[in-house]
């Protein structure tokens, strides 16, 4: 199987290095049976970001950059980059991850094992148990991640699912992601992350969360912004009208 990692990237250049190390010498020489090819989609950040993964990508079959030449937001970042994936680098699977190393890269081949057990959307969960989130996070980010999710789950009624806001995820092209139109799934902010489980399972998916320790950025700035919220409420009403077939 072709599993393309889908890594929006943004002023990231203390960071990226050393986690394309990582995924090329260590964890994807460990996972037979796949190729493995990391996509980092950069908005030509100004540290230089696109810089390293060009140069990275020069002696590295299994590392591509797709350089978007502005900021264009998070949401549109993936659009190119899943399009890319499947299009281009003919995906079958896509997998969605943070480049800031807030994400335990050697996490990955618990990914792909349920991949190759059958399951068509595995999740990485902050929220069951084995999972965890940072414990020197102050109290209204974790209030902020612990109650959106509250929220999400309760609002929506999808009580098997725990961790709706997770950026860690691994998705089945073939009968899935090939049936979704990005432009119209994907938002600007984090909450396009909701809209598009939503959409997996509305197409029947076999979703597997897993646990996954969810790390302390260790260099750089959040990308969250302060419009989060209200997007995280639009993407809900959407939701419903399209529940309720009030949309085309």
């Amino acid at each position: 199987m072709n599993i393309v990692i889908v890594m929006p990237t943004f002023n990231e250049g203390p960071n990226i290095a050393r986690m394309i190390d990582i995924l090329t010498k260590d964890v994807f020489p460990k996972i037979k049976h796949h190729h493995l090819t990391l996509l980092v989609v950069d908005s030509h950040s100004p540290d230089g970001t696109w810089k390293i993964v060009q140069e990275k990508s020069k002696t590295n079959r299994s590392v591509v950059l797709l350089d978007e030449g502005g900021k264009y937001g998070l949401g549109k970042a993936y659009i190119d980059g899943f399009n890319y994936a499947i299009r281009k680098l003919k995906a079958d699977a896509v997998m969605e991850m943070d480049g800031d190393l807030q994400h335990n890269p050697h996490d990955i081949p618990r990914f792909v094992t349920e991949f190759a057990k059958g399951a068509d959307y595995i999740v990485g969960s902050r929220y069951i148990a084995g999972g965890s989130i940072p414990s020197e996070w102050g109290l209204d980010r974790k209030l902020l991640s612990i109650v959106g999710n509250l929220i999400y789950q309760t609002s929506l009624f999808m009580w098997d699912i725990h961790d709706f806001t997770t950026g860690f995820r691994l998705a089945r092209v073939r009968g899935f992601l090939d049936t979704i139109e990005f432009e119209k799934v994907f938002s600007k902010s984090f909450a396009y992350k909701t809209r598009l489980l939503y959409e997996m399972k509305k197409r029947g998916a076999k979703i597997k969360e897993i646990p996954i320790k969810f790390n302390l950025r260790l260099s750089g700035d959040s990308k969250m912004t302060t419009n989060t919220f209200t997007e995280s409420l639009k993407v809900i009403a959407v939701i419903w009208a399209d529940r309720l077939g009030l949309t085309k």
